[in-house]
């Protein structure tokens, strides 16, 4: 990515770009991007320009949608454990508050409708919609189209906006990989296959508690949508592009009056000039870009198999992933409550988020969890490990 972006075709600067752009981006950003999602998430009715605003972040666009879509004190329910961040993103400046619904018993990503009954009837404030991320942080997997179908089919009929946040949907390793196998290779050939792995092949996993079922990524909008003028999305490159910096998100939606509202006020997170005409060269260039999704998704499926391989052989259970950059492990063997021992972990030089960073519900199945992120190089991801065993087998043997 950094050779593409260094290339001078791609980032040469031109007279136009030092004038102000379109504030929900350029049309031609507006309509490659358009023409990516329409490749890779199929939507039912195909995306235009006109169904793209583009920002600076999803955390900025989300806040955005907080301000278009509800009033200052509205509520959005949110299935949990979820990314902290959607709390930040949507209450500090749009006063918007996420109230979390508890997953089924023994499935992470299986909400049932009388947990949305509950959390709706429980609710101190006003609920107006229901936010998801789909592929999920932080368990690294993708929802079912049932369990999407489930959550709009209930926003319906209770009258509440759907935002599904899809930033992980080109990060979907394990269908990318397996829709891609090249002639004469299986999916193993995918794995890692250094020498560490090669000796702990043969460690059975250990398997958690709330694994449940995994399913294939589906986009909100290859669905046979209930009420499709009132279900909007957020896509970026942070994640799928490996462009953090550049902060470049994108808001998706059918509606005319909400795409129109959303471009009167959009002048508070419209990106520059450049990085537009950098990501128009980008997406342009069809098949590099395509070749660049695939290639980054096989890295990161073996460096999953290279994480895995390693918790498989230190008995260290965790929610089995195929999407995004992390990993939910359940570290309760250590024999600490949760803060303490993360406290630990801290003190032994290693950073990994609590189950409380995510919302996670108060009892004792729910804490212990800590996410890893595993999109590193290998030599970092193994001193990571190292150090998280060492503090594990420290606390086991007081």
């Amino acid at each position: 990515m950094l050779g593409k972006i260094n290339d001078p075709k791609v980032s040469t600067v031109t007279a136009e770009q030092l004038l102000y752009g379109p504030n929900p981006g350029s049309d031609r950003l507006r309509e490659e991007v358009a023409k990516l999602l329409n490749r890779h998430f199929n939507p039912k009715v195909l995306l235009s320009k006109e169904n793209i605003c583009v920002g600076n972040g999803c955390g900025p666009l989300l806040n955005l949608c907080g301000e278009v879509l509800f009033d200052h004190g509205d509520a959005v329910l949110v299935p949990g454990p979820y990314y902290g961040g959607f709390e930040a993103d949507i209450k500090y400046g749009s006063r918007v508050y996420t109230i979390p619904v508890p997953h089924c018993e023994g499935d992470c990503l299986k909400v049932d409708e009388a947990a949305l009954e509950k959390a709706l009837k429980n609710a101190d404030k006003p609920v107006k919609g229901i936010i998801i991320a789909n592929p999920n942080n932080p368990f690294g997997r993708s929802y079912s189209a049932e369990q999407l179908l489930l959550f709009c089919n209930f926003a319906k009929s209770h009258g509440l906006i759907v935002i599904c946040d899809e930033i992980y949907g080109l990060s979907t390793w394990k269908d990318i990989t397996e829709q891609n196998i090249e002639e004469g290779k299986t999916i193993e050939d995918y794995h890692c296959h250094c020498s560490q792995c090669q000796s702990y092949k043969d460690a059975p996993r250990i398997e958690s508690d709330i694994d449940g079922k995994q399913s294939k990524f589906t986009s909100i909008f290859s669905l046979d949508l209930p009420d499709p003028e009132n279900t909007h999305g957020l896509w970026g490159f942070s994640k799928d592009f490996c462009l953090n910096g550049l902060r470049i998100g994108v808001t998706i939606s059918y509606s005319k009056t909400v795409m129109a509202a959303m471009q009167k006020i959009c002048f508070l997170t419209c990106i520059p000039t450049n990085i537009d005409n950098i990501l128009v060269n980008i997406l342009s260039d069809q098949e590099w870009t395509d070749h660049f999704i695939v290639n980054n998704n096989r890295k990161l499926l073996k460096n999953y198999t290279h994480l895995t391989n390693s918790l498989n052989a230190h008995h260290i259970p965790y929610v089995q992933g195929d999407s995004g950059f992390f990993i939910y492990i359940d570290l309760h063997q250590a024999g600490l409550n949760e803060f303490d021992l993360w406290m630990k972990l801290l003190e032994g030089g290693i950073y990994i988020s609590p189950s409380q960073a995510f919302f996670s519900e108060d009892k004792e199945s729910e804490r212990n969890w800590f996410r890893i992120c595993f999109a590193v190089e290998q030599d970092e991801l193994n001193l990571s490990l190292d150090r998280i065993y060492k503090v594990i087998d420290t606390l086991k043997q007081q």
